[in-house]
């Protein structure tokens, strides 16, 4: 059976390769992006749910699970703005997000508390994962020549747009739950420095 850190670490390691055919730009690359992502999915689904199962828990694991998602996940998104599909202030979200999450683990861990997943963050996932999938469509659709440039639905803004714009409001939704789940932790941590 293949360990969760190795799918965590496979993850990792497509990311570059993501970079890559993303900027190489033709049909056949963004075909090639489409799987990788498939792949970032498929390995972020599966290391957690062997570890869980096989009892392969680790505090590596812990660490960079997280890590892996936060730069698959980041990584498309930042292609997505190279191509102009979304403002930059639209992707910040998704980067300042994943630092703030990061930083209340840091200050739990601190406390000696484990911060929980919260249903904000799980539908904060499948939303990005949606979203990413159809504007990847999207341009595999658009360069087949199959949707117009811009493929336009509503509000004269373009669906690819639209679609991180959407992701971008669950992921600040998101942070906004993890802040208010877990701000005791923050403020007693803070408190304890300043005794």
């Amino acid at each position: 059976m293949i360990k969760p850190n190795t799918l965590t670490l496979i993850r990792i390691a497509a990311t570059p390769p993501f970079l890559l055919f993303y900027w190489l730009d033709t049909t056949w690359s963004l075909f090639v992006c489409l799987l990788l992502y498939i792949v970032f999915e498929i390995t972020d689904f599966l290391d957690g749910n062997i570890a869980r199962r096989s009892n392969m828990v680790s505090d590596f694991g812990k660490l960079m699970d997280p890590f892996a998602d936060s730069i698959s996940r980041f990584t498309v998104f930042l292609c997505f703005l190279s191509s102009h599909l979304a403002p930059v202030w639209i992707i910040a979200i998704f980067f300042y997000r994943d630092v703030f999450v990061s930083v209340v683990r840091v200050f739990s861990m601190k406390e000696g508390v484990v911060v929980a997943a919260r249903k904000s963050g799980k539908t904060k996932a499948w939303v990005q994962a949606i979203a990413i999938f159809g504007v990847l469509f999207i341009l595999i659709f658009q360069k087949m020549d199959i949707l117009p440039k811009p493929f336009i639905v509503l509000f004269n803004i373009p669906l690819a747009t639209e679609l991180i714009f959407l992701a971008s409001i669950v992921t600040l939704w998101s942070a906004i739950d993890y802040w208010i789940g877990n701000k005791s932790i923050v403020i007693n941590s803070m408190n304890f420095e300043n005794k």
